[in-house]
């Protein structure tokens, strides 16, 4: 039975129980009143000697009616409590199996892209964890704390994986070219940005509201933007690149240098901090920079960590040829910086 019709039979059935119960307590007065008008031979018996049962019956009856309506209301209050509160967390289970599977098929999707660039193990797990960490880091800087919400630092970790999504529109023999591109060849590999932009800016569209996937156009759009202007595809400065794809640049970079790729081989670690260093206000946002420069030892062990995962204790390493530890002191650079350029292969 319906627990609404339930709950009225129950507030119409101690309703009549109430009513019953006094007009049963008015009988009795009303006859025991009229016991001891009959013991006074009925003279002293008027209208006003039942005023006394009258108002004692109402009192009873409505205190009993008071009480079990309140008891009634009060258990329909709890029962509709814990109907709301297994239904909300029924939706937050299912949100969470949505969210997660969400997660599961993006991360899926971005790896079988991935699968078409020879680029080393892992490489989508630490683009992740980087930004992650670099955004997680910016969320105490005075600048970018109120941008950088929890909720931002969660997406980022995600979005990230799609920045190279474009490249399965490019040609195997540009895209796996194991020596320096020719200019045109280049050109035509920067056409991953606008490939990747372009679809997910379309998925977001369709979507409506979704804040993960704007953020993902914006970062495969936009992450080989440069600080200073000389950054592709549309050569946007400053902080007209926007916060999330500014981010992915920097840690897509020291994953691209200190990696072996089919067009170089790896950079240690303190070199890689050197060059990022020396891109600061050129190539990447100086605050940004600077922020990662007091996180870099950790960058330097998710890298020795995901090394020590997919290859055991192997060498060389991923970030140089130190087995797995405390990361070198870079406070000052060890070796000249690797020039980055748009027409580089360290920006591929």
């Amino acid at each position: 039975m319906n627990s609404r019709v339930t709950q009225f039979y129950t507030v119409v059935l101690a309703q009549a129980v109430c009513i019953g119960v006094g007009l049963w307590m008015e009988q009795c007065l009303l006859r025991h009143g009229l016991r001891q008008a009959a013991g006074q031979g009925g003279a002293a018996f008027t209208g006003l000697s039942l005023l006394p049962s009258a108002l004692i019956t109402f009192l009873w009856t409505f205190a009993l009616l008071t009480i079990t309506t309140y008891l009634v209301l009060r258990r329909s209050e709890d029962t509709l409590d814990h109907e709301r509160t297994r239904s909300a967390s029924e939706r937050l289970r299912q949100t969470q199996t949505l969210v997660r599977t969400r997660d599961a098929v993006i991360f899926a999707l971005a790896k079988l892209a991935g699968f078409r660039d020879h680029e080393t193990g892992g490489h989508l797990e630490r683009i992740s964890e980087y930004a992650t960490l670099l955004a997680s880091g910016l969320r105490r800087h005075p600048e970018y704390g109120q941008q950088v919400t929890p909720a931002f630092v969660r997406l980022i970790g995600l979005a990230a994986v799609l920045h190279d999504i474009g490249k399965v529109g490019i040609e195997d023999r540009v895209l796996r070219k194991p020596g320096p591109l020719t200019p045109q060849e280049r050109e035509y590999m920067q056409r991953h940005t606008v490939l990747a932009g372009g679809c997910l800016t379309e998925i977001a569209q369709r979507l409506g509201s979704s804040n993960f996937m704007h953020m993902a156009a914006d970062i495969a759009l936009s992450h080989h933007e440069h600080w200073d202007g000389a950054g592709y595809p549309h050569a946007l400065k400053g902080d007209n690149t926007p916060l999330a794809a500014r981010i992915v640049a920097i840690v897509d970079v020291y994953d691209a240098l200190s990696t072996p790729r089919v067009y170089k081989s790896p950079m240690p670690h303190a070199e890689c901090v050197a060059t990022i260093r020396a891109a600061a206000g050129s190539q990447f946002d100086p605050e940004l920079v600077r922020v990662w420069l007091a996180l870099e030892p950790k960058f330097w062990a998710i890298a020795q960590q995901h090394l020590k995962t997919l290859d055991g204790d192997r060498a060389p390493s991923i970030a140089g040829d130190a087995k797995p530890g405390p990361a070198p002191p870079c406070q000052e650079p060890v070796a000249e910086p690797v020039l980055m350029t748009v027409g580089s292969d360290w920006d591929r």
